[in-house]
């Protein structure tokens, strides 16, 4: 009995030393280590990108030349558009009473009627210059009348003198001149003659406040 005793002493005691040493090994494996954190550099973008350089125009705009020198239009227009001398055109029937007349201008009437003696019988001159030069001239296409664009115009009795004034066609200025005479009362027109000139350098446009288009 002593004998079998120490025998199974000695097993469970070879068991226990056997297990001891398996856990040890178990536990003196070198858990792996974690991966190495890469480095990654953040590069912040701007929130506003510089703007890029302008692009130069394609076209150099010249400086305009002085015209503080220039001679305004002569108070009869100098010549006509094709270069002959100029001469004055007297009026053989007036237009002026004869489109105010139609229906369709019945606002230019009403506009009339609200200026004062003087304002309206220049208005009405300035209308028939107008329908003067659309008539001589098929080819124009007069838009705007300036009376004033040198020189000013002035009454002589019942005469409206207007020595340099200025006439738009097709987005260009010419010279014009005329004079106007109205019947007692300034309402209508009993004669007119005008002179037409020539072309006005587009580099006194601004200056005498003539619009290319408005």
């Amino acid at each position: 009995m002593a004998d079998r005793f120490a025998w199974v002493c000695a097993f469970w005691l070879h068991l226990v030393l056997f297990a001891v040493l398996n856990n040890a090994a178990y536990w003196s494996v070198d858990a792996p280590s974690p991966p190495e954190p890469v480095s990654v550099e953040i590069l912040e973008e701007p929130l506003l990108r510089p703007a890029p350089p302008p692009v130069p125009p394609l076209i150099e705009r010249p400086s305009r030349p002085d015209i503080s020198a220039r001679p305004a239009p002569a108070e009869t227009p100098r010549s006509g558009t094709d270069g002959s001398a100029n001469s004055w055109i007297t009026a053989t029937s007036l237009l002026a009473s004869s489109v105010l007349s139609d229906p369709r201008s019945a606002q230019a009437r009403e506009a009339l009627a609200t200026l004062t003696g003087e304002d309206s019988g220049e208005q009405l001159c300035a209308l028939e210059a107008m329908e003067q030069v659309r008539k001589d001239k098929p080819d124009f296409r007069p838009t705007r009348l300036a009376p004033h664009a040198f020189r000013n115009s002035r009454r002589k009795g019942d005469m409206v003198l207007v020595p340099a004034g200025a006439i738009r066609s097709n987005r260009v200025w010419y010279e014009i001149a005329y004079r106007c005479r109205l019947a007692v009362g300034g309402a209508e027109i009993t004669a007119f003659e005008y002179a037409f000139g020539k072309e006005i350098d587009r580099s006194l446009w601004d200056e005498h406040g003539l619009a290319p288009i408005h």
